[in-house]
């Protein structure tokens, strides 16, 4: 035991002096990490860099404005974009969606393979269920009018005219205070890559006063005449807890959204899609309204 424990010291001397090449070794052999890559995105997307170091490929959409003046702001927009990020590779309307062979832990498609050259393959898009089928190298099949549908939709422009109102900024209690958008009744389109194109008219307003009344509906009015006979609203109190502001004094935001009807053609032709929308939101647009309270002073004469 003495001799052993005698050896101790030196053993030790030994590793000690061993562990620098020790660690020069594992410079070597430890790989470095991967070089970033470049970015990969499908045409027409185009890529942009994150604070993180990763990137997004965005399919870029078109926008509008409005005008403003009359107590509106100018409307607003909502451009159809879809955000490919991670591993999305294409859109369905606005929804980012890969495709790949299938593999465990999925679930490969029931019943039997239907041929030799028919592969278990995966489509997943964001926010939906996972498809799961076979394919084969025939030429590939169009989506369904369903989803070709959804991608026409995903193509519209919707832009928001400017509002307007009577009493233009400032209103009184319990006057009828009027409301319209600037420009005729629009037509908007948008079209998948196989003919499917979706058509949204303007067909109603909803109106939210801001006062925190329910909202109201209206039909689509364009000029003062039409909104004196049929979109009007009297505000009950003044707005001195109002959110916005109008000459320096409290006054209420009021959000005015258009309700699209939606119809869908092919070649001109009308279609019917089972399941599709029929109505679309667009974007909201507001006016401010300030209200006062008129006081007023009755003297006898006699």
């Amino acid at each position: 035991m003495s001799a052993v424990t005698g050896d101790r010291p030196r053993v030790w001397r030994r590793l000690l002096a061993a562990l620098p090449l020790l660690a020069g070794l594992l410079l070597v052999v430890v790989p470095a990490g991967p070089a970033a890559a470049d970015p990969v995105c499908t045409p027409p997307a185009q890529a942009t860099w994150t604070p993180g170091g990763g990137y997004s490929c965005t399919v870029p959409g078109g926008g509008g404005g409005g005008g403003s003046e009359g107590g509106g702001d100018g409307g607003g927009s909502s451009e159809p974009t879809c955000v490919l990020t991670g591993d999305y590779t294409f859109c369905a309307g606005a929804t980012p969606c890969r495709q790949f062979e299938g593999h465990p832990p999925y679930i490969a498609p029931e019943g039997p393979q239907p041929s030799p050259e028919a592969v278990w393959t995966i489509r997943e898009c964001a926010g939906q269920p996972i498809d799961v089928f076979w394919s084969t190298d025939e030429e590939p099949q169009p989506p369904s009018l369903a989803e070709q549908a959804q991608t026409a939709i995903g193509q519209i422009d919707l832009t928001m005219p400017a509002v307007r109102t009577s009493p233009a900024g400032r209103t009184i209690v319990n006057l009828p205070t009027w409301f319209w958008v600037d420009g005729e009744q629009p037509e908007l389109t948008g079209s998948s890559a196989f003919g499917l194109v979706a058509i949204a008219t303007a067909q109603e307003l909803r109106v939210d006063p801001g006062d925190g009344s329910p909202a109201f509906t209206c039909p689509w009015v364009t000029s003062a005449e039409e909104a004196e006979a049929s979109c009007t609203y009297a505000y009950p109190r003044a707005s001195w807890d109002g959110a916005a502001s109008h000459d320096g004094r409290p006054a209420h935001e009021a959000v005015v959204t258009t309700t699209f009807a939606l119809r869908f053609e092919v070649g001109g032709t009308p279609v019917t899609i089972p399941g599709a929308p029929t109505t679309l939101p667009g974007p909201p647009s507001t006016a401010v309204v300030r209200v006062d309270e008129v006081q007023s002073l009755v003297r006898s004469t006699g």
